[in-house]
């Protein structure tokens, strides 16, 4: 039998600027190669919030300014990758950038401003698409 929690928490940030959002390439499982927005991991003893704000320091190198929470998305074993067995709630905020600039730390391979448009183009994590969308929905520029 598998350890450990079967239900993760996780926390990530659609940061965007003048239309666009930032995604990342990822270099690690699960999901590995496939476009997603950064994020991890919420750490014993901290907030969504604040595990979506480190995530995003340590993954990107920037610092956020947080206008609210934007979706809860749910990725099921099955959507996670041969032999995962836990289930993920991951709590993505929307958010602009506010200092630093992009510098991967290794747990991504490349990253991209992009267009809701042009996210349909990418090969991306199964949630993707559908917070590409909502986000044009929003309106934002």
């Amino acid at each position: 039998m598998a350890k450990g929690p079967r239900i993760v928490l996780g926390a990530g940030a659609v940061i965007h600027r003048r239309g666009t959002m930032l995604v990342v390439k990822r270099a690690e499982a699960p999901h590995l190669g496939l476009w997603s927005f950064p994020g991890g991991k919420v750490e014993e003893g901290e907030s969504p919030l604040e595990a979506a704000v480190r995530e995003t320091k340590e993954e990107v190198g920037l610092g956020l300014k947080v206008e609210g929470l934007f979706d809860v998305v749910t990725y099921l074993p099955d959507q996670l990758g041969e032999g995962n067995w836990r289930q993920v709630v991951l709590v993505e905020y929307l958010a602009r950038p506010a200092g630093g600039k992009v510098v991967l730390n290794g747990e991504s391979s490349d990253f991209r401003w992009v267009s809701p448009r042009e996210m349909d183009g990418l090969d991306t994590t199964p949630q993707m698409k559908a917070c590409g969308r909502r986000f044009a929905d929003l309106g934002i520029y």
